[in-house]
């Protein structure tokens, strides 16, 4: 009997630790399910603005981004708030800007801008962004001839009309009245120094090579923009010229020759034609 009953006594030892731990079991799940899960705090960043003389520019499918320390901004929203007529050519992916007798060509993956046949240096190149094509804040201030500043607490770019008055087209540094009214007409260096229906671009696939020919001004030093790069193009003394790159260059569609000769300045764009 004994030995029965120390048997009983192990049976049930065993069942009512198994009982316990089967109780214990959905007691840990739902303490783990209550638990509050801890906090991660996480930076707040401010979405991006521009102002125009104090008034916000809706920007409805595409907002200003800040990117690698760089403000971006669209540049249709903007330049059509301040009286611009934007246009865009898919071919040679190209952004012309029209306002009166002014002219703004910009060629996104470039880092140069055209205004009225001058070349302007951009800081970052433009880029396509959600389809849409957005610019460096400092193509507004350079191009467009607008005063441009950073209000960094509300993250803010904030657009004015120049001080000056001088808007697209016009000097952007106060004439001097110490000099004679005939220096100022020598302030349009901008020259028709290119022989523009002679300016062929094109793209042989077969030897994977681009090639940019066509006539200039005697005595002209040219260059063409390919991509991010700037290229001499060397210059006969007819004035014909032929450059030639070669090796594979993905996504190049377009080009941009520079002329210039005794303090003028002629541009061209052109798009390179497949063979």
């Amino acid at each position: 009997m004994n030995l029965f009953g120390n048997g009983v006594n192990v049976l049930l030892k065993k069942v009512t630790s198994l009982l316990l731990a089967i109780a214990l079991v959905p007691m840990a799940a739902f303490s783990a399910a209550a638990a509050p899960a801890p906090v991660v705090p996480k930076a707040v960043q401010n979405a991006v603005k521009v102002e125009y003389n104090k008034k916000q520019i809706a920007f409805p499918d595409q907002a200003p981004i800040i990117n690698q320390g760089r403000t971006l901004v669209p540049i249709r929203p903007i330049a059509e708030s301040l009286g611009f007529e934007v246009k865009w050519n898919e071919q040679t992916r190209t952004v012309i800007i029209n306002k009166g007798k002014d002219n703004i060509r910009l060629v996104v993956t470039q880092k140069i801008a055209n205004k009225n046949g001058q070349t302007i240096n951009l800081d970052v190149p433009a880029q396509i962004v959600n389809k849409r094509t957005v610019v460096p804040v400092r193509f507004i201030a350079e191009a467009l001839s607008y005063k441009v500043e950073w209000d960094p607490k509300t993250q803010t770019v904030l657009i004015a009309d120049n001080v000056n008055g001088n808007q697209v087209g016009q000097q952007e540094k106060p004439k001097d009245p110490a000099k004679p009214a005939t220096d100022e007409k020598k302030s349009d260096t901008h020259v028709t120094l290119f022989d523009k229906a002679s300016i062929e671009g094109k793209k042989v696939n077969v030897f994977a090579y681009y090639q940019v020919t066509g006539k200039v001004e005697a005595d002209s030093e040219v260059v063409v923009v390919i991509g991010d790069d700037t290229y001499e193009v060397p210059v006969n003394n007819d004035g014909t010229f032929k450059f030639q790159l070669e090796g594979e260059h993905d996504g190049i569609r377009s080009f941009t020759l520079k002329a210039e000769k005794d303090g003028k300045q002629d541009t061209v764009d052109g798009e390179f034609i497949a063979q």
